[in-house]
């Protein structure tokens, strides 16, 4: 079974970077144009868009509704730091630190939670193929550091992501990406982790430093089942005129059966 799900996940990256590569050489021909400054374009981008690397902080507000009427709220903070490598490469390192709030079901002998979540550390670097086409890679660790079990994962994962855009116009841009995770340690009998995450992400730039986007995403969990998850995100942006910053809402729906009815979230981003 663990080396039919190895061979799923290597095809699925295969074909990734078949077309990466199929597009390296054909750019490569063309010649790629060295990198400008990051446009209020590139900032609404990067809501969605793991190839561009631009230095921000954010601090993201994300509320869950369960079928069950109990309700998780988080707040994260993030700080990604990058730095241009060349013309046409940048790097960055991200830092992720969440906090949670757990509600439960009204009538619940169990009390609300809340404390600091599961940290989260990686770093990556992406390519400027041409003016139209990028590409990025990165790696990932999920550190077990909640401050209750409740809302713990009580692994440390291991997460390697791998993606490409590409403008097809000046206002829109699509920027397919896929991430394999893996657990390499498990605390408390929790069983092991191993799910594929794909995601297609489109970004629509709109006049007056808006823009809007919507997300296809689904998830293959290769440890329970092979079993599939599919969720659709709709969201909208704004960058302000006179600070570097974008205010963005997201509503999030499950396509699958599950326990989470929606999700809505909420983003400040300020750009160095």
């Amino acid at each position: 079974m663990f080396i039919e799900r190895m061979r799923v996940v290597s095809k699925l990256l295969q074909w990734f970077f078949i077309v990466t590569l199929f597009v390296f050489a054909y750019d490569h021909g063309v010649g790629a144009e060295p990198r400008s400054n990051p446009t209020t374009a590139d900032e609404l981008k990067q809501l969605n868009d793991p190839t561009l690397l631009a230095t921000h902080i954010s601090l993201g507000s994300e509320w869950d509704h369960f079928k069950d009427g109990a309700e998780r709220a988080n707040w994260t903070f993030t700080g990604l730091w990058g730095w241009r490598v060349s013309d046409w490469q940048d790097w960055a390192i991200r830092f992720t630190l969440p906090f949670v709030y757990d509600r439960t079901t009204p009538g619940s002998d169990h009390l609300d939670t809340g404390g600091v979540g599961d940290v989260e550390l990686g770093t990556g670097t992406a390519f400027r193929l041409s003016h139209k086409w990028r590409m990025a890679g990165g790696i990932e660790l999920h550190a077990d550091t909640a401050s209750d079990p409740s809302f713990a994962e009580s692994v440390w994962r291991l997460k390697w992501g791998w993606g490409v855009a590409h403008d097809f116009t000046d206002w829109l841009s699509l920027s397919p990406n896929l991430e394999y995770n893996r657990s390499i340690a498990e605390e408390d009998d929790v069983r092991p982790q191993s799910y594929l995450d794909m995601s297609v992400p489109a970004t629509f730039i709109l006049p007056q430093h808006w823009s809007v986007s919507a997300k296809y995403r689904t998830l293959l969990d290769f440890n329970n089942g092979d079993r599939w998850a599919h969720s659709l995100t709709a969201g909208i942006a704004k960058r302000l005129s006179k600070l570097p910053v974008v205010l963005s809402a997201t509503f999030q729906k499950p396509l699958s059966s599950g326990a989470k009815r929606f999700q809505v979230g909420v983003t400040v981003v300020y750009y160095f």
